[in-house]
């Protein structure tokens, strides 16, 4: 080994790491991709190991060896990085990285990210979206799951009790029957939405309200929940979703609720990632539980449509 050690490729290393891909830490150090993989080549070549797995193109997917260095080096970088920090006017901002679902993403977490930013503003929140099975060895900080065995055997905390209402979009509704009976059988006569990702939704549905599963499958289906809301606003249909997706929906009267009753349909859960325990991840899973724990009842949805 060289008796002076190649300091900028182990904090290059690092902040690929923290950013989640070499694209990524190029932009956060304002060098090019090539260029940061030039340094951890060299970090590489003194260490004489492999740091990442290069089989899964830019993303910062961690070798055994990578990560035991992650662990030895990491927190120090920071804590070096903190010192040499001009001034020590501004904290340095850290990043968490949480793999999610396209659609809890985009219907849930992203609209609440706006509170954890005012609270924190020294952590920055990336955002990646994977449908299924985690990768336990990728370097995402928190992995958000409905299924909580797709998070592949990690310890796994609930942080958000899944309900699910009846909804169409204003235009539907008023084309509807009047005198609907409280029954649901009116349903088996209109259009019904749902997502191939979601097919317990309606089948819930039927069994919360003692009717046979069959006369109340979809009859126009789309591959997720992002579709079939969208399916939904544009008047194609009722559908039964997740009341956590649809809440600004619901405020805007873009969907209105068809009926009162909301249904237990899952919940979801999150797992840190492996050695990936930090203070900025402790701030965000407590901040997340804290976000889902409000019990979403069918009279709290109704105030949304007063």
């Amino acid at each position: 080994m060289s008796l002076r050690p190649p300091l900028n490729a182990l904090h290059v290393f690092c902040v690929v790491v923290q950013e989640g891909g070499f694209r990524q830490a190029a932009l956060a150090l304002h060098l090019t991709p090539g260029a940061v993989s030039r340094q951890i080549q060299t970090l590489e070549a003194h260490l004489k190991q492999v740091l990442f797995d290069r089989g899964l193109g830019s993303s910062a997917t961690l070798t055994a060896q990578g990560r035991h260095l992650q662990e030895r080096v990491g927190d120090k970088m920071a804590a070096i990085n903190d010192v040499l920090d001009p001034g020590g006017r501004v904290q340095r901002q850290g990043s968490i990285l949480v793999d999610t679902s396209v659609t809890l993403a985009m219907h849930w977490l992203i609209p609440q990210l706006a509170d954890f930013r005012k609270r924190y503003l020294h952590i920055h929140v990336q955002i990646r979206t994977v449908d299924g099975n985690i990768n336990p060895s990728s370097p995402a900080d928190v992995f958000l799951r409905r299924d909580v065995s797709e998070l592949r055997g990690l310890p796994a905390q609930t942080f958000m009790q899944e309900r699910s209402v009846l909804v169409s979009s204003p235009e539907f509704m008023s084309n509807l029957p009047p005198g609907r009976s409280a029954d649901m059988r009116w349903l088996s006569g209109v259009a019904r939405i749902g997502a191939r990702s979601r097919p317990d939704l309606w089948a819930g549905w039927s069994t919360a309200h003692g009717m046979d599963a069959k006369p109340l499958e979809p009859t126009f289906e789309l591959d997720n929940t992002v579709l079939a809301i969208e399916a939904a606003k544009q008047g194609l249909g009722a559908l039964v979703v997740p009341a956590a997706f649809i809440s600004t929906m619901l405020q805007s009267n873009a969907l209105q609720l068809l009926h009162a009753t909301a249904i237990d349909s899952g919940s979801y859960s999150f797992a840190i990632g492996r050695h990936q325990a930090s203070s900025r991840v402790a701030i965000f899973t407590d901040w997340l539980k804290a976000q889902g724990a409000p019990e979403i009842t069918p009279a709290s949805l109704l105030k949304l449509t007063d």
